[in-house]
C-alpha cells in the first residue's frame, strides 16, 4: 500500500517539531483493526507530551505520531478480528503510550473500538474517547461513590467534568461542582446538585465524602480539606495537589481503552443525554496552529484534525 501522511516529532520541544511527513502506512497484525481516520481529537495531554512532560516517567520512541482519539471507517481487519468488518464507522482511544492518531491511517484493537452510532457525526465522535472514558472511569472505578455520598468535581463544566458528574449521579451520589464563576449555571445545567467558585473558600457547612478533580494546584488543595476521613481523592490533573494536611493522599487517575464504555458514552451523546462542546475542524497541515489553541487554554471547542 501507499505511504500515508501523519504528523511526527524526532525531538522533544515547541510546535516547531512537528512535522507533516510520509510513513509506510500500518498493516494490521493479529488481532487488530486498521481505521481510515477521518478525523483525530487534539488534547491538552498531546502538547505534553509532545514538550516532553512525561518523558522521565514514559520516554517516547522517537519519531513518534501522536493523538489517542480518533473516528472513521474500519479499513483493513488482521487474522482473528470477528467484531468488526471493513466499511464499519466507529471511534476509538488508542494506545496512550503508542497513540498514532494524526494520521491517515491507525492501528487499534476490537475491544478499543466502538461502533459511533447512526446520526452522530464523525468529528463529534472523535471529540469523546479520552474525555468521556475518564470521566466515567474516574468516578465509576476509582472514586465509586455510594447512593447519598456528597462527591465533588473540579473542573465539573469541562468536557471530562460533565461525564463524571452523570456517572456520579447514576450512582445515586450529590454533587458539588467547583468551576469557574461563569460557568456555574451550566455546571447546575449539566445535572451537579450544588455548584461553587473553585478559586473561593467553600461554605463552612460542606463536607465531601469524595474528590474527582480534573484541574490540580492549590485551590483544589484547600477543597479537599473539606474531605471526610476515609474519603477518596482521584485526581486526572497534572498540576499536583499538595498532600500536607489532606485527611487522604491524592491518587493519580489515567485513562483506559474501553470500547464498551465508549458504546454506551456514543449512545448517551446521541440521544442528547450529555451535551458536548462544538468541534472545530483544522487539516493535519495546521497541526502547530491547533496545540497553540489548545495550550493556551481558552477554548470553548474541540479541535479536531482531519488527515
Amino acid at each position: 500500500m501507499d505511504d500515508m501522511r501523519a504528523v511526527q516529532f524526532s525531538d522533544y520541544g515547541s510546535t516547531d517539531v512537528l512535522h507533516l511527513v510520509d510513513v509506510p502506512t500500518p498493516e494490521p497484525g493479529d488481532g487488530q483493526v486498521r481505521v481510515a481516520v477521518a478525523a483525530a481529537a487534539v488534547n491538552p495531554a498531546d502538547y505534553k507530551w509532545r514538550e516532553g512532560m512525561f518523558r522521565d516517567m514514559a520516554p517516547l520512541p522517537l519519531p513518534h505520531i501522536l493523538g489517542y482519539d480518533i473516528a472513521g471507517t474500519v479499513d483493513a481487519v488482521g487474522p482473528g478480528v470477528s467484531d468488526f468488518a471493513v466499511g464499519d464507522r466507529v471511534f476509538a482511544l488508542l494506545d496512550t503510550f503508542v497513540k498514532g492518531g494524526y494520521a491517515q491511517f491507525a492501528i487499534a484493537r476490537p475491544e478499543w473500538l466502538a461502533r459511533v452510532p447512526a446520526g452522530l457525526d464523525l468529528d463529534v465522535a472523535a471529540s469523546l474517547p479520552t474525555a468521556a472514558l475518564a470521566g466515567m472511569q474516574i468516578i465509576e472505578n476509582h472514586v465509586r461513590p455510594q447512593a447519598g455520598d456528597i462527591v465533588l468535581i473540579t473542573g465539573a463544566a469541562g468536557s471530562v467534568g460533565r461525564f463524571a458528574i452523570h456517572a456520579a449521579k447514576q450512582a445515586g451520589a450529590q454533587v458539588v461542582a467547583a468551576v469557574l464563576p461563569s460557568q456555574q449555571e451550566l455546571a447546575l445545567s449539566l445535572g451537579a446538585d450544588k455548584a461553587i467558585v473553585l478559586n473561593e473558600e467553600a461554605p463552612a457547612d460542606i463536607m465531601f465524602d469524595h474528590v474527582a478533580d480534573m484541574v490540580g494546584g492549590d485551590h483544589v488543595a484547600a477543597l479537599c480539606r473539606r474531605v471526610k476521613p476515609g474519603g477518596r481523592i482521584l485526581t486526572a490533573a497534572t498540576t499536583p495537589i499538595n498532600p500536607d494536611g489532606l485527611p487522604s493522599a491524592p491518587v493519580f487517575f489515567a485513562v483506559h481503552p474501553d470500547g464498551a464504555g465508549l458504546a454506551r458514552i456514543g449512545a448517551l451523546v446521541a440521544q442528547g443525554t450529555i451535551p458536548v462542546a462544538s468541534t472545530r475542524p483544522l487539516p493535519l497541515s495546521e497541526v502547530a496552529q491547533a496545540h497553540r489553541w489548545v495550550e493556551a487554554g481558552d477554548l470553548t471547542e474541540k479541535i479536531i484534525l482531519h488527515p
